[in-house]
């Protein structure tokens, strides 16, 4: 003789959602709206950062057949980076600020920066609670930025220059081709000499102005950012969405209860 199970016999899990009474759903229902509710209210009291990017655009000139290689460009893009931290550029930043009745330090602009490289430009991302904030901090970087480069590249050129000459001087002793040009040709012991001692003053009174550019990258210009619109992560409306989803999984848990089964019991006897 066979025996039947039913559904709700002691042998079988049923989930107290697939066994709700009539109009239980609405616990279901008033959970969402409370959590949903309460959702709102964490997201209108929480402050969102916006996120606003100013892009400094250098320019590479990179002559075939020479000895500037992948390595040495990418160096010195990694140097334009690394100068946005300059004092000079972050103190223009910080009293502009200060103009503004926005008081920080450097720690504080520290924190809500990122600099990052993309080909030939460098992206200066700020992050700020109030967007408008966010791009005058990315405005006045690029700029500071854009003018300290600018004022530093003809201190570059002059270094790049001298080094250009010292090591073309030393080449016409080393190099046999470069022995043949008119440049060693006419090139007199003593006028290398003078050329070497000039180029070696040049060097050392322009290499720290130079900030350690060279000639070969220019600062081309700076874009500002625009106004951004939406914060980076998260909105009131996701905090929203996230406690409706807590208080509809929590009313599930909550049909898993002894008071709820109670009735189910009752019917199997």
């Amino acid at each position: 003789m066979t025996k039947n199970f039913s559904p709700k016999s002691d042998g079988f899990f049923v989930p107290g959602f697939l066994s709700m009474k009539k109009h239980q759903y609405l616990i279901t229902v008033a959970m969402m709206l409370l959590f949903a509710l309460i959702g709102w209210f964490i997201g209108s009291s929480y402050k969102f950062k916006y996120e606003a990017t100013s892009v400094l655009v250098t320019n590479l000139e990179i002559v075939e057949d020479t000895n500037i290689k992948e390595i040495m460009v990418d160096s010195q893009m990694e140097l334009i980076r690394q100068l946005m931290y300059h004092p000079d550029i972050t103190s223009a930043v910080l009293d502009k600020e200060a103009q503004h009745n926005n008081p920080l330090t450097l720690d504080q602009l520290e924190k809500k920066s990122v600099i990052e490289r993309r080909l030939n430009s460098t992206l200066i991302k700020i992050r700020d609670t109030d967007p408008q904030i966010a791009k005058r901090i990315a405005d006045a970087w690029a700029e500071a930025a854009y003018t300290r480069l600018s004022e530093a590249y003809p201190h570059a050129f002059l270094v790049s220059e001298a080094k250009w000459m010292i090591t073309s001087i030393e080449d016409c002793q080393s190099d046999e081709l470069v022995f043949e040009t008119n440049f060693c040709q006419e090139l007199t012991t003593e006028r290398a000499e003078e050329l070497i001692n000039e180029a070696k003053k040049i060097v050392l009174e322009e290499d720290a102005l130079s900030l350690g550019l060279t000639k070969e990258i220019q600062i081309s210009q700076y874009q500002p950012a625009s106004l951004p619109s939406e914060p980076v992560a998260g909105s009131q409306s996701n905090t929203l969405f996230i406690g409706a989803l807590a208080g509809f999984l929590l009313s599930l848990i909550l049909y898993e209860l002894p008071v709820f089964k109670t009735g189910d019991k009752n019917e199997n006897l």
